[in-house]
């Protein structure tokens, strides 16, 4: 009988040291692996504060752990033990063996599969489930959980980091290919049963070593399958980025992987572009879409660092090619097309696809296209066809009488949008009635929405930041306030609703990051990104120093959170400033799973922010985030063709159910409400990857979003249209940007890079005296401000 006890207190003793956690320790960092095989964190250890990186503890979403995916579902495999630190799975035949160990000293994963099968093995994918905690459900946890920014797959190696909202960078990185990335997301509901519409959470990012074809062409081609027998190896190692501005050359020196460094992804043509190059040896190579070489001039920097310049001769792509040694980079630059031509072709695009009266205004946002191009460059025949169907369509939407809309009353950035649209309006035709119905509807929506404490509610929820319901207004009053110089009624109008649009955007400050937002929540790109362009755009407006101070700060920090949700970093100008948003493409374009987006028309959202960043703060980097994303948006319209685009997926393997047939109980004449599940009509299944989307509204009856594109057009109509910029850098070089200057002594020519362009903002350490469209203007040293025009936001200098 003791012996009996004996034996299962050691049995119990030893299950009890079994089910502890491994400390793995090294004198920079530490990591915590669970008794499962799977890691619970990762410590980067510094003298001044540790940064925990946290893995999910939840068994569905633990990891890292084995995984493929045969065709129908993902299939995930259990560690078993198998030696110090080691552990190995097995899924069709296919074992997978997994090391820890310290790799140039980081903490990695050593990954080898081996087919002990009697067949070749050819999953749809199959690799590894990370398991770093990415789950943003809730205020302030979220500040602590990493997004995944970036994953970029090179034929030859992999390298990417996920952020924080709070700053901390994780930089993943592997010497060997991998085929691609995957993200898992959660379900949202049921509308109706049994068709899922995807959540708005991220459950696991996947690094597939494996996946089929088709890929990009910068991907790895030959990782589809595992021949039988074949043993395939892997190190994956988990790198402390100490700021984002040094990710590349971290990754340089840990990996010994080329690195591109491109500052500036988008130019006019014949500007000549710069980035540099960190590598050993490298062979730099330019081609425009033709494939033709272009010439390239490569200078040292530092060491191994080069500094590469190539003039782009027109609109359109260009692709970068490094070659150092064994290992290949690649790149993408642009030169924009004019930003007339652009607004031009999304007015055609407003036309071609149909703006439609529905429950959502994105299927409607055309308009501000339509009414931009107008203003700037008529065209009689097309602008008379956009007003005639606004105006159809407002009269179905609205109750002429009330003023006010008949339909989805609460859904109040429906109202605000079209106040927005009918400001434009008025100042395309001059007609001061469509001013009179904005006043109106902003009279209704105030009245009916906002609570005591400012916010602009629906029902209990703040949608102040659904969209952007104060700046909206604030649009609105910019304009009243010219009436108003006039017209005192139109003064009293200008600060009822101007005081309206401040008591919300307080309480937007006052919130301190905790927002709420339209659907599932989570640190959501809209919500963060319209509450700080509100707060900046208020901050514009104020003449108090101390005021405008304060509105900038609350703007910048919420501003930078939103980093880890933006492409700022990626080698490719057709990406770049996009915002990571991957729940649209099912309401948009009628298309499942959910995937990247980026950018999409809400990308727009984080471009006004950055562009009044820039004019309160003067900080260069704000202006060129502006002016890269404004060239990822002119993208969105085919520079070949003059299509428009809805977005660029940067997923780079997507099996995606699309429904192709149109809605036969409603015409685009029709009203239509709420979102039809893509599963209710006929539906093809196929394969994209790092592509842009076509439009569905041209065939498309019932409620589509996918004119929600729009925004960005907008946004350049706003921040780069109409304005040009002239920035003296730390090192005394003159920068222009949608402008050329010509240098005499103290005297700077600055000439326009297209006629429409009449605002003039300069950002100058030295006095100077500036010429520009026949009008000069001396300034003093350390002037920051519109010298010429403003665009309606202070037109005051602001001194640095």
């Amino acid at each position: 009988m003791n012996k009996k006890w004996i034996i299962l207190g050691g049995l119990l003793l030893s299950m009890n040291v079994a089910a502890q956690s491994t400390l793995w320790k090294n004198k920079a960092w530490e990591c915590k692996i669970s008794d499962k095989g799977t890691l619970e964190q990762i410590i980067f250890k510094s003298n001044q504060q540790n940064d925990t990186v946290p893995f999910f503890h939840k068994e569905s979403n633990a990891g890292p752990r084995f995984y493929a995916n045969l065709g129908k579902e993902n299939r995930i495999a259990e560690w078993i033990p198998d030696g110090y630190r080691s552990y190995r799975a097995t899924i069709d035949q296919v074992e997978c063996r997994l090391t820890y160990k310290a790799w140039n000293g980081q903490p990695a994963v050593e990954i080898t599969l081996v087919n002990k099968g009697n067949v070749p093995f050819q999953p749809v994918k199959a690799g590894l489930k990370l398991g770093i905690d990415t789950y943003m459900d809730k205020y302030p946890d979220w500040f602590g959980k990493y997004f995944p920014t970036l994953m970029k797959n090179e034929k030859t190696h992999f390298y990417g980091y996920l952020q924080t909202p709070s700053g901390h960078t994780l930089g993943v990185v592997s010497p060997q290919p991998i085929a691609s990335w995957s993200v898992d997301y959660n379900l949202g509901y049921q509308d109706p049963a049994p068709h899922w519409f995807m959540g708005h959470r991220i459950e696991s990012l996947n690094l597939d070593l494996m996946n089929a074809l088709p890929l990009p062409a910068h991907n790895p081609q030959d990782l589809w399958q595992l021949k039988q027998g074949e043993a395939k190896t892997w190190t994956i190692a988990f790198v402390d980025i100490n700021t984002p501005d040094q990710f590349e050359e971290t990754i340089h020196k840990v990996a010994g992987i080329p690195m591109l460094r491109i500052g500036q992804t988008v130019y006019q043509p014949k500007e000549t572009a710069v980035f540099e190059v960190l590598a050993t040896a490298p062979v730099i190579q330019v081609t425009d879409d033709k494939g033709q070489s272009l010439s390239v001039s490569v200078k040292p920097k530092r060491d191994g660092v080069k500094e590469v310049s190539c003039q782009l001769p027109a609109a359109g792509l260009y692709s970068v090619k490094v070659t150092d040694g064994e290992k290949q980079a690649e790149g993408v630059l642009s030169a924009h097309t004019s930003w007339q031509w652009t607004l031009e072709q999304a007015r055609k695009g407003a036309l071609k696809y149909h703006q439609k009266a529905t429950s959502h205004i994105e299927s409607w946002y055309g308009f501000y296209s339509a009414f931009i191009a107008a203003k700037h460059f008529p065209e009689k025949t097309t602008d008379e066809a956009l007003r005639q169907r606004f105006d159809y369509l407002f009269g179905l939407l609205h109750d002429p009488i009330k003023m006010e809309p008949l339909y989805h009353a609460s859904r109040i950035q429906n109202t605000s949008g079209t106040i927005s649209l009918l400001v434009d309006k008025y100042e395309a035709y001059g007609n001061v009635e469509d001013l009179t119905k904005a006043s109106r509807l902003a009279d209704w929506l105030i009245n009916t929405w906002q609570r005591k404490d400012g916010a602009y509610v629906n029902h209990g929820t703040v949608y102040t930041s659904v969209i952007y319901v104060a700046k909206n207004i604030l649009e609105l009053v910019l304009v009243e306030r010219e009436l108003g110089m006039k017209d005192s009624r139109w003064k009293e109008i200008a600060d009822r609703h101007y005081a309206s649009a401040k008591r919300a955007i307080d309480q937007l400050v006052a919130s301190q990051g905790d927002f709420e937002t339209e659907g599932e929540l989570t640190f959501e790109d809209g919500m963060i990104s319209c509450s700080a362009l509100q707060i900046g755009m208020l901050a514009l407006m104020q003449t108090d120093e101390k005021e405008r101070r304060h509105y900038t700060d609350a703007m910048l920090k919420i501003l930078n959170s939103h980093d880890c949700l933006t492409q700022l970093r990626v080698p490719d100008a057709r990406r770049r400033g996009g915002t990571m948003r991957y729940w649209e493409a099912q309401y948009d374009v009628q298309m499942l799973p959910n995937m990247f987006n980026s950018p999409h028309g809400w990308s727009g959202w984080r471009a006004y922010a950055t562009y009044y960043a820039y004019l309160l703060t003067g900080e260069e980097r704000w202006l060129q985030e502006t002016y890269n994303a404004m060239g990822a948006f002119a993208n969105l319209i085919d520079f070949r063709s003059g299509d428009l685009r809805w977005a660029f997926v940067v997923d780079p393997y997507l099996k995606v159910k699309q429904a192709c047939s149109a809605d036969t109980h409603v015409t685009a004449d029709s009203l239509s409400f709420g979102n039809p599940h893509p599963e209710l009509y006929d539906t093809r299944e196929f394969v994209i990857g790092e592509q842009y989307v076509n439009m569905i509204s041209d065939w498309q009856t019932v409620n589509t979003q996918d004119n929600d594109v729009h925004e960005v057009f907008k946004c350049m109509g706003e921040a780069m249209l109409t304005n040009a910029f002239v920035v003296e850098q730390p090192n005394g070089e003159l920068k222009g940007y949608n402008c050329r200057i010509t240098r005499q002594g103290n005297e700077l020519k600055v000439t326009a890079s297209e006629k429409q362009i009449v605002n003039l903002h300069c950002n100058l350490k030295h006095p100077f005296t500036i010429s520009f469209k026949g009008k000069s203007q001396p300034l003093k040293k350390d002037y920051l401000g519109w010298v010429f025009g403003g665009n309606g936001l202070y037109s005051q200098p602001l001194m640095k």
